[in-house]
C-alpha cells in the first residue's frame, strides 16, 4: 500500500506554469492496473474570490454578468489537482491523463467578500474498460462545514485486456426537447487559458495539438460544459445546486455545436452536439434547489 501524504497547507494557488512542465517528466512512470493509488491531500488557507476574474471567466464562457457559476470554483482548484497527481508517490504519467466526468454541488449560499479553505484529496479508483478511473475530491469549506465540493474523475489508459464494459442506463421518457445552436470560434482555447490557467498545448493551436494527435485544437471540457450553463440557467427557475457532466468526444476547434436540454423535475438533462453528424461532446444533468 503507497502512503498517502498530506501536504504542507498552502496560502497561494501553484503557478501553473511549473507544474506543466513537472506534468511533462512524468512520461517515465509505469502505472499498472494493481497500481496502489495514494490518497495524497492538500489544502489552500485563506481562499478569497476575486471579482474581476469572475467577470473574465463569465465573459469567456458566455454566462450570465454577475453569475458565480457551479464550475467557478472547479477551475480555480485545477492547480490544486495537478500538485497532489505531481508527488512522487503518485504511479502514472499526467501526460495522455483524461478528465471524464464531474459531478459538483454547491450546499450552501456563498459570501464572495469571505475567505475559504479549498481542499483536494486523490480519492476512490476503479478498473474500467479503457483503464483505470480515478477520483479527486474537492471541498470549499467555511470554517469545517462544505459549501461546495466537486468529485473531478480522470482516466489512466492501460493496456491489456478490457474489464466487462457496464451496460448503459434505461433512457428516460421522451419529453419535447429545446435547442440552442451556437458557434465556438477556434481561438477559444488561447482566451480561456489566460483565466483559467490551463495551457495545455492540446487547447492552444492546431500546430502544437498535432503533437499529441488531435487533428486541430480542442475546446477545454470545463470551458464547454461552462458554455452549456450560460444557455441553461436562464431556463432555471431555481438556483443551480447540483452539476454532473460525463465528456465524451473531443470538440475540435473552431466547431458549430447545438446544445439539446429537456425538462426533468428540478432542472434539465442536456446533450452537446456537433451540428453535423450529431457527435456527442457531452452529457449532462443540471439540477436547481438552493434556496
Amino acid at each position: 500500500m503507497t502512503a498517502a501524504l498530506v501536504l504542507p497547507d498552502l496560502t497561494a494557488l501553484p503557478k501553473t506554469g511549473p507544474l506543466f512542465g513537472r506534468a511533462a517528466l512524468t512520461a517515465r512512470r509505469k502505472g499498472k492496473a494493481s497500481s496502489s493509488i495514494p490518497a495524497n491531500a492538500v489544502t489552500l488557507r485563506g481562499l478569497r474570490f476575486d471579482p474581476a476574474h469572475i467577470a473574465a471567466y463569465n465573459a469567456v464562457c458566455g454566462l450570465p454578468e454577475g453569475t458565480f457559476a457551479l464550475t467557478y470554483p472547479q477551475v480555480l482548484a485545477a492547480p490544486l489537482h495537478m500538485h497532489v497527481l505531481l508527488q512522487p508517490n503518485y504511479p502514472f504519467p499526467l501526460l495522455g491523463m483524461v478528465h471524464i466526468a464531474n459531478v459538483i454541488e454547491q450546499k450552501a449560499v456563498l459570501d464572495l467578500d469571505a475567505r475559504y479553505d479549498l481542499r483536494v484529496q486523490v480519492g476512490d479508483s476503479r478498473r474500467v474498460p479503457q483503464g483505470l478511473e480515478v477520483d479527486l475530491r474537492t471541498e470549499l469549506l467555511a470554517g469545517t462545514e462544505p459549501v461546495w465540493s466537486a468529485v473531478t474523475t480522470v482516466l489512466h489508459r492501460l493496456p491489456g485486456k478490457p474489464g466487462a464494459r457496464k451496460a448503459p442506463p434505461p433512457a428516460p421518457p421522451a419529453t419535447t426537447a429545446q435547442y440552442r445552436p451556437f458557434s465556438v470560434p477556434e481561438d477559444i482555447g488561447r482566451r480561456y487559458a489566460p483565466v483559467s490557467k490551463d495551457y495545455n498545448p492540446i487547447h492552444l493551436y492546431a500546430l502544437t495539438a498535432k503533437a499529441f494527435g488531435f487533428p486541430r485544437a480542442i475546446a477545454h471540457g470545463m470551458w464547454s460544459v461552462a458554455r452549456c450553463l450560460g444557455e441553461l440557467l436562464p431556463q432555471l427557475e431555481q438556483a443551480p445546486a447540483r452539476l454532473e457532466v460525463r465528456f465524451k468526444q473531443p470538440l475540435l476547434l473552431p466547431s458549430r455545436v447545438t446544445l439539446k436540454f429537456q425538462a426533468r423535475n428540478r432542472g434539465f438533462d442536456f446533450d452537446l452536439l456537433a451540428r453535423e453528424g450529431g457527435k456527442l461532446h457531452l452529457s449532462g444533468r443540471l439540477d436547481g434547489s438552493l434556496k
